[in-house]
């Protein structure tokens, strides 16, 4: 509907799900239920599970189609639905997105892991819990303004701070939830765009990289460079982001592993309002993971959305005004030290 196609239109469908075979039992035809609920039947589909990453890879492959020829519009649908009768049970689905071991009753590898890292961020840097809750604030703020977003009361950073401990120093309002969604982009050739009078925005970069053991840069970091190379653009030209943040301090993380800033640096940016709408640099104008809501196998997709939407000066009330390079950043799972995957895409006007 919103680009004026049909479901006789698409010739190649991929669909992101990270955990339906888990929770809802379907793990051999997962894209053809799924896309014959949406009335598309017939196309060749992939199911793609690629952890948080899921819904963005599938744009990845729907972008290769395209641009190898083998479609003149591919579907990128990502879908999850993470809710269960038995919590337990998501939280057991979640975990398997790892190459460690289970953590015990009540934990989560993730938030551990996550906390670990902040609290090596908050040694090396001099970060506080402060500048986590206005990170965290902040895509509240935001997210006041997705009426797509599932967290949307405003919030201030005392009261992120005061919230319930989930890690020490992660507090609740600093984590991202459980979360049901979908999210579906459209690409399309050059000449089908021009045949159908379409003019939405061009992926410059579509970059996919694995996690690896050792020292060295990590996933995102290579998955930005790649991106980067690969559009003939830099940090300096990105005008809107949107990055992977399960947690307030992984936002952090990710804006300077995209070199958004210097190491440490985002300290300074969230200080003093760079990241939010009006910024030098908006970052998760959508309200992010912890705020839109985190709806696994579909967030990447989501990202995207977000981005095109601000390029095409359709975002509303979180509008970055005269945006016309935006970045999406997405990582999943956990391969020893590193993120399983990431991918980055690079939106242009």
């Amino acid at each position: 509907e919103d680009a004026g196609l049909g479901a006789g239109d698409i010739e190649r469908a991929f669909v992101g799900n990270a955990f339906g075979g888990t929770l809802q039992r379907q793990e051999s035809v997962l894209a053809q239920l799924l896309l014959k609920s949406a009335g598309i039947e017939g196309v060749p589909a992939h199911t793609v599970k690629n952890a948080c990453s899921s819904g963005s890879d599938a744009v990845h492959l729907a972008w290769s189609a395209v641009a190898w020829g083998q479609a003149d519009c591919a579907l990128a649908l990502g879908a999850e639905k993470l809710t269960h009768e038995d919590r337990r049970a998501t939280f057991a689905a979640l975990a398997t997105a790892t190459d460690r071991a289970p953590a015990s009753e009540g934990r989560s590898v993730f938030m551990d892991v996550n906390a670990e890292r902040t609290h090596r961020y908050m040694a090396a840097h001099g970060a506080t819990p402060r500048h986590f809750a206005l990170c965290a604030a902040k895509n509240r703020a935001h997210a006041a303004l997705n009426p797509r977003a599932a967290v949307r009361d405003p919030i201030d950073a005392d009261a992120v701070l005061a919230d319930r401990v989930v890690v020490e120093p992660l507090t609740r309002a600093m984590c991202g939830g459980i979360a049901d969604g979908a999210a579906a982009v459209l690409l399309v050739s050059p000449a089908f765009a021009r045949r159908k009078g379409l003019d939405g925005p061009r992926i410059a970069a579509s970059a996919v990289v694995s996690g690896r053991s050792g020292d060295g840069p990590n996933a995102t970091a290579r998955a930005g460079r790649a991106a980067y190379e690969q559009a003939g653009l830099g940090p300096s030209d990105i005008a809107v982001a949107e990055v992977h943040d399960p947690t307030a301090p992984q936002e952090m993380f990710d804006i300077e592993d995209l070199g958004l800033a210097e190491r440490g640096g985002a300290i300074a940016l969230v200080e003093a309002g760079e990241t939010s709408l009006g910024g030098r640099i908006p970052v998760n104008t959508s309200g992010g993971l912890t705020c839109r809501g985190h709806p696994v196998g579909a967030t990447g997709t989501a990202q995207i959305v977000e981005i095109a939407e601000q390029l095409t000066g359709r975002a509303g009330p979180r509008q970055v005004e005269g945006a016309s390079v935006g970045l999406a950043q997405m990582a999943g799972g956990l391969f020893g030290s590193d993120s399983a995957i990431a991918t980055v895409h690079i939106l242009t006007r």
